[in-house]
């Protein structure tokens, strides 16, 4: 019987190949659309789900609860790790990780790689198997070093590197170390990454800081043992910050709040599935969970359209084989025979979509990964437990979308069915309901694209503060030598027509071509006040490179000798940080902001810039140039006349200067673009998804247009004999589906404009709701809508009234 179900299903979709070939399109498209959304979300829920201790491993972090807004603060002082491992109950392991810049030389070779300074616990903690080497205890000395995989082969090739010296890198320093393992390299999933390992002793500061809470330059993560709950483990985290750490009395002077256990700051757990969602704690590469669930709700709204186009077909279809169904149930068959058969042929028109679905996705998963920068692969499809997700998710599109019309025709009244007395009254309100719910979806896509977009352009176009255009950033390799390169760099362009400027800077404008983002923060008290700001070394000519004019003073100058001086730090400070002093003539004014640092003296205030992205709130700015700081980034000013030209000439001489920086340039244009590539990539899934939802519905509302005409055709049949026009046909025929449309933008512009408005109140500087936005969409909709339409209605209207009077 079931043989025979599938064979009268398949003659059944065979002989309509127009209604199912909407279906397999419509509900294949949704399935590709849907299959590349979950992919990109479980890559997403997947990171460091791969680490067999993830839910015992957590990361130490400090909060204070600042009456302007908690402040989360990672960093953590060389003693913490083995105190926390040593004192706090609960804890069984600790290590701290802290990035300590890049480079390994062995014979001749000399390579670009990250290096990360850890405790030996890390390699119990974290899952990175050793693949040769001391797998026991890979860092038991501190003259030890370890290698990812990667890394081993760059470096010696076929050549066993077990046993090797290399010099590495750290934090400036070349130390001789001695490679004592290999490990796998970490996971695309994963949130460390790593191309060596040394212990945290090699460090150059840290026999001088090894028991100063106070200098925080690191992570620390521990491992927490049953049967201490997380909680227990903070409760004895308070007892070690009591100890050794700040007060409260200080905090209470600032107007700290109190939490629920009286402390104005306290050490918590993180928890490291948690890491990878938290902007405050977590690395560069951090996602916001509500953008995640966005990307489920419209791949459920694109599967609900089409499955609302499934039920509307099927069940507009359903009146047309009432006869069949009257037949069958006079010679016996009964409702359940009946469902299942109709039942049947949904599933049978899932599963085709689903494979129609599947390669879809596959075929566009390269150019879908080139154009939002992902790393998917379709491989993820194979496991078994995705399997069983997939075709559980297959057989409930079918169940849901095809059993309502099953049940509908399974239910018709077989003396009713064969006299014609078969009612669509019920059917036609379920139809107009789900259409207006249909293109209800599709306007708040489409409004939705529109506004992410605006918001997207405010932030890319917004005025910064200072000239971004035409500017070079050139990240540099040994940052000690940054002033000295800058120097050689100047004479070496000196007389150069496309040049206009040189200068550098400790941190880079928006996101470079080495993909990292330093910040260097600093607060003080003054006059009874908590004073809060960023540091930023720069050398001369850095504010005329960036056009920014000083509104007070003066900036750096190289006829002023005390610029650079060793026992007085001039400084240049922007205009918030002005406001904060609360100095009404500030220029001129000393003051200590560390006790342990030179006297501070402003020479000058500027105009404050957004100088970090726009998610951030402008922040305060106090601008040094001592000979000591160390400048991590080149900027240089050109023509704009012709930018490739030009920065190949930048590219090409400083080559010359540091030839072993592999690291390309960028313009800063581009650096800040990058620092909004999530609007970007969010507004792109919303252009797609409407696009997607607005084919879904104009191929479900064709479809039924068809039936509805077919339905009809004697009646149009009729009008034209009696004199209707083409136009008052086509009128007649398109106002009731065009109501739906106008309805459904209606409901939803108020729907767009709650949850629009909900969702710009998570940036500090937003774009307004314009109200033309909702018009367009609306616009959009009746108009993509009215041309689907068009077609059928004037086909309609065209025929020949003779050929519909005379068919019965």
């Amino acid at each position: 019987m079931l043989r025979n179900y599938f064979l009268v299903a398949w003659r059944n979709l065979n002989k309509h190949k127009l209604n199912a070939g909407i279906n397999v399109l419509g509900l294949g498209l949704a399935f590709a659309c849907s299959i590349l959304l979950f992919l990109m979300v479980h890559r997403e829920f997947s990171i460091d789900a791969f680490q067999k201790n993830e839910s015992s491993l957590f990361e130490v972090y400090g909060i204070g609860y600042n009456p302007k807004g908690d402040e989360k603060r990672a960093g953590m002082g060389y003693p913490a790790a083995q105190t926390f491992k040593s004192e706090v109950p609960g804890v069984a392991k600790a290590t701290g990780l802290m990035w300590a810049g890049s480079g390994i030389r062995y014979k001749n070779k000399e390579l670009d790689k990250d290096v990360k300074l850890v405790d030996n616990d890390f390699f119990s903690m974290f899952s990175f198997p050793v693949l040769s080497g001391q797998k026991a205890n890979p860092l038991a000395g501190t003259g030890e070093v370890v290698i990812s995989k990667s890394t081993a082969d760059a470096v010696f090739g076929k050549e066993d590197p077990i046993g090797k010296i290399v010099k590495v890198n750290v934090n400036g320093d070349w130390n001789d170390l001695v490679v004592s393992a290999v490990l796998q390299d970490a996971p695309e999933n994963s949130s460390i990454q790593f191309d060596i390992l040394a212990r945290m002793e090699t460090s150059g500061d840290y026999a001088k800081q090894k028991d100063s809470w106070f200098h925080q330059n690191h992570r620390v993560f521990v491992q927490t043992t049953a049967p201490f709950s997380k909680v227990q483990v903070e409760m004895g985290l308070r007892g070690i910050r009591k100890k050794h750490y700040l007060g409260d009395d200080v905090l209470k002077s600032l107007g700290y709040r109190q939490d629920a256990n009286g402390d104005r700051f306290a050490w918590k757990l993180a928890p490291l599935a948690s890491l990878h969602f938290d902007q405050d704690l977590g690395y560069d590469s951090t996602t916001n969970k509500t953008y995640l669930y966005t990307l489920i709700l419209i791949a459920f709204v694109v599967l609900a359209i089409a499955c609302f186009n499934f039920i509307n077909l099927n069940s507009a279809r359903a009146f047309t084989r009432a006869k069949e169904v009257g037949i069958r149930k006079t010679i016996g068959a009964g409702k359940k025979q009946i469902f299942l058969q109709l039942w049947t042929e949904s599933f049978l028109l899932c599963a085709i979509a689903l494979g129609v679905g599947i390669v879809t996705a596959t075929v566009v998963l390269a150019p879908f990964n080139d154009l939002f920068t992902e790393k998917l692969s379709i491989s993820k499809l194979m496991s078994p437990a995705v399997i069983a997700k997939v075709l559980g998710g297959m057989l409930l599109v079918s169940f849901l979308a095809g059993g309502y019309p099953a049940w509908l025709v399974s239910r018709f009244n077989p003396v009713s069915v064969l006299k014609g007395r078969v009612s669509m009254k019920g059917s036609a309100v379920l139809r107009n309901g789900l259409i207006t719910f249909q293109f209800i979806l599709s306007s708040l896509l489409i409004c939705s694209t529109i506004l992410i977009y605006k918001q997207f352009q405010y932030l890319r176009t917004a005025p910064l503060g200072f000239t971004q255009e035409s500017v070079i950033s050139i990240p540099v390799k040994h940052p000690n030598n940054a002033r000295m390169y800058i120097d050689q760099l100047r004479t070496r362009l000196y007389g150069q027509p496309q040049v206009m400027g040189v200068t550098g800077s400790s941190a880079n404008i928006g996101l470079g071509m080495d993909n990292n983002i330093s910040k260097w923060t600093s607060g003080f008290l003054y006059g009874g006040k908590d004073i809060s700001m960023a540091i930023l070394a720069v050398d001369y000519d850095f504010f005329s490179t960036l056009g920014i004019r000083p509104l007070a003073g003066r900036v750096f100058n190289q006829t002023f000798p005390s610029d650079t001086s060793s026992t007085l730090t001039n400084v240049v400070i922007s205009e918030s940080l002005y406001e904060q002093l609360g100095k009404k003539d500030a220029i001129g004014f000393s003051f200590y902001p560390d006790s342990s640092a030179p006297k501070w003296s402003i020479i000058g205030i500027v105009p404050d810039i957004h100088f970090y992205s726009m998610y951030e709130k402008s922040t305060p700015l106090a601008f040094v140039m001592s000979k000591y700081s160390s400048l991590g980034y080149i900027l240089v000013k050109v023509k704009s006349d012709n930018p490739l030209q030009a920065m190949n000439l930048i590219n090409a001489t400083y080559k010359g200067i540091e030839p072993d920086n592999t690291i390309s340039p960028s313009y800063l244009t581009e650096n800040t673009r990058r620092w909004y590539e999530k609007e970007q990539r969010l507004s792109s899934i919303f252009f797609s998804a409407a696009a997607i939802a607005m084919i879904l519905s104009c191929l479900g509302l064709f479809a039924i247009v068809s039936l509805v005409l077919e339905q009809r055709r004697k009646e149009i049949g009729v009008r034209k004999v009696l004199g209707a026009s083409l136009g008052a046909i086509t009128s007649l025929l398109s106002s009731d589906f065009l109501k739906l449309i106008a309805l459904a933008f209606f409901i939803a512009v108020p729907i767009a404009w709650y949850f629009l408005n909900h969702w710009l109140d998570n940036f500090i500087y937003r774009t307004q709701i314009s109200w033309w936005i909702f018009p367009l969409a609306g616009l959009l909709s009746i108009t993509v809508a009215l041309l689907t339409i068009s077609f059928q209605t004037v086909k309609a209207s065209l025929a020949n009234p003779v050929e519909s009077l005379r068919a019965e």
